[in-house]
């Protein structure tokens, strides 16, 4: 029997319980319960009598005369004073229960955690790169394979959880993790993990591992990101950040409408993915210098005096810099609402909901529109002599009932696309400047700001298809439609630089600002902005794919 059991462990007799352990747990790769369980049980009687026999000899014998003892092993006598202790039965004579036992009690080390081993892992990862990870990978297997058989579902479901967790894992290691684990191509996946843990890791890694082919259209859209990273990998300093003014955005609409997935399925890891976000915001920052400079020379030209030049140019990067900050705000606060809670329920959400009802924005540019008359009420009050012809509020209610009315609509009437609403929020001084210069003949600024939002709301619902508008009726609202459009090609800043060119005319003017001519400038700004920056990606593509 003692042969049998060694050639079953593959190995030659010895008493060292490392090397038994090994022996054992190299076996059970290729021999389960499940898939044999005659040749499971053998194993596990063999490694549990050579246990034994091993522990039993050194106990039995001093070191120097271990070898001897395994022939004929001869208990040393005792004291006359002490009764002898009857020497160790053979590994036959145990239950195979008290075997398991006295293993656990003398020989097992602390129980291993998993998440000692994934906190490794992932502490090498992050600090050392995605080779220090794979590097990592075989020491813990090896802790993993010393794992008794009664904890392999323990830690198969605290790494598949791992993985799903932290999905910027490399593919490499999810490769090996499933092939030590076997989540895709094992049958007992699902009776370890439960059906709800193995279809998301199968869905998941299904997709990661064995993907479908990149669709023609995202290939497209990512080559300008695929190219650039491989000329940031090659070096040239003045064409890269050259390139890099001219594409900024291009790139950052690629990253925001792809996103990490998709990058990832195009070649890009995680740290090429950052190296790309830090330069996309480089290249902005360049952008906002460049313009700065500009700027600055317009002023020089037209006062000549560096310090009053100087002057103008902060007084545009402050109007200007302000103009978007307010906007991101704004938008965020009109579309999300403020952060009320209920318990687990955001009372904003009705709001969301509300916005995809049938009759908007109808309902809300009716309630703008209103407001607007309401201002007017309030700036004519019945103690005037031009008495407007309608009086259905006392006097001091109606603009307390403007502004109620003013909020509701710009909430009910907001664009659903978020980029929409940013471009809205940030050009809305800018038409509501133009507005009240237009309209004050007429009207008073709280009459001619809601009009203005109401014109800039409705030109969203058209570019968005919510209301329909074709052929002449798009006309008046074609700043609105084009400055839209900017932002779907490009980005947010491209939107908005009509609005700096409009900031610029009005810091550095010197007289009055003339309705007509800021209006046309801001006209200009946008075709210009249009036909300079689709000029620009035609030759820096060309450019990157020369030197690529």
């Amino acid at each position: 029997m003692w042969e049998q059991d060694w050639a079953l462990l593959g190995i030659e007799p010895t008493t060292e319980l490392g090397a038994i352990k090994k022996a054992y747990a190299l076996k059970l790769k290729t021999t389960r319960p499940d898939d044999d369980a005659e040749a499971y049980q053998a194993l596990r009687g063999a490694y549990e009598r050579a246990q034994q026999w091993a522990k039993w000899q050194r106990e039995q014998a001093p070191p120097a005369e271990a070898l001897t003892a395994e022939l004929d092993p001869v208990p040393e006598p005792t004291p006359a004073t002490t009764p002898a202790e009857p020497p160790a039965p053979p590994a036959e004579a145990l239950p195979a229960a008290d075997v398991v036992a006295a293993e656990v009690a003398r020989d097992e080390p602390t129980p291993v955690q998993p998440r000692q081993l994934i906190d490794t892992l992932e502490l090498r990862w992050r600090r050392e790169g995605t080779a220090a990870l794979l590097q990592a990978w075989p020491a813990v297997r090896h802790e993993l394979d010393l794992q008794p058989l009664s904890r392999q579902a323990e830690f198969s479901a605290a790494f598949a959880q791992w993985a799903l967790q932290l999905p910027t894992l490399p593919d490499e290691f999810l490769k090996a993790l499933d092939a030590h684990f076997g989540w895709l191509n094992d049958f007992r996946t699902e009776r370890q993990l439960g059906s709800a843990l193995t279809q998301a890791l199968q869905a998941h890694f299904g997709e990661r591992l064995y993907p479908a082919p990149v669709p023609e259209a995202v290939c497209e859209l990512g080559e300008p990101l695929q190219r650039f990273h491989a000329l940031q990998q090659a070096g040239g300093w003045w064409r890269l950040h050259l390139l890099l003014l001219l594409l900024q955005p291009t790139l950052a609409r690629a990253q925001l409408l792809l996103g990490a997935d998709w990058l990832r399925r195009l070649g890009l890891d995680l740290h090429a993915q950052q190296g790309l976000t830090r330069l996309v915001k480089r290249g902005q920052w360049l952008r906002v210098g460049s313009a700065s400079a500009l700027c600055l020379a317009a002023a020089l030209a037209l006062h000549g005096d560096p310090i009053i030049a100087t002057a103008h140019l902060l007084g545009w990067l402050l109007g200007t810099g302000g103009v978007v900050l307010a906007a991101l705000f704004v938008a965020m606060l009109v579309r999300v609402g403020p952060a009320l809670t209920h318990g687990q329920r955001r009372l904003a959400l009705p709001l969301e909901r509300w916005r995809q009802h049938p009759m908007q924005p109808a309902l809300g540019l009716a309630w703008l529109v209103f407001a607007a008359w309401l201002a007017w009420m309030a700036d004519t009050p019945a103690t005037q002599p031009a008495t407007p012809p309608l009086s259905l509020l006392p006097d001091w209610l109606y603009e307390p009932a403007a502004w109620a009315f003013g909020i509701a609509g710009l909430a009910m009437a907001w664009p659903l696309a978020p980029l929409h609403g940013w471009v809205v929020a940030g050009l809305a001084p800018l038409v509501g400047a133009l507005f009240t210069l237009a309209l004050a003949p007429w009207v008073a600024p709280g009459t001619a700001v809601p009009l203005a939002l109401a014109w800039m709301l409705l030109g969203a619902a058209v570019h968005e298809e919510r209301v329909r508008a074709t052929g002449l009726a798009q006309w008046p609202l074609r700043p609105m439609l084009n400055s839209l459009a900017l932002s779907q090609r490009w980005t947010f800043m491209v939107a908005l630089t009509p609005l700096a060119v409009c900031s610029a005319y009005v810091a550095l003017a010197d007289g009055p600002v003339r309705t007509g001519t800021l209006f046309l400038t801001w006209v200009f700004a946008i075709l210009g902005t249009a036909w300079l920056q689709g000029k620009a990606d035609d030759w820096a593509l060309g450019q990157l794919r020369r030197a690529t």
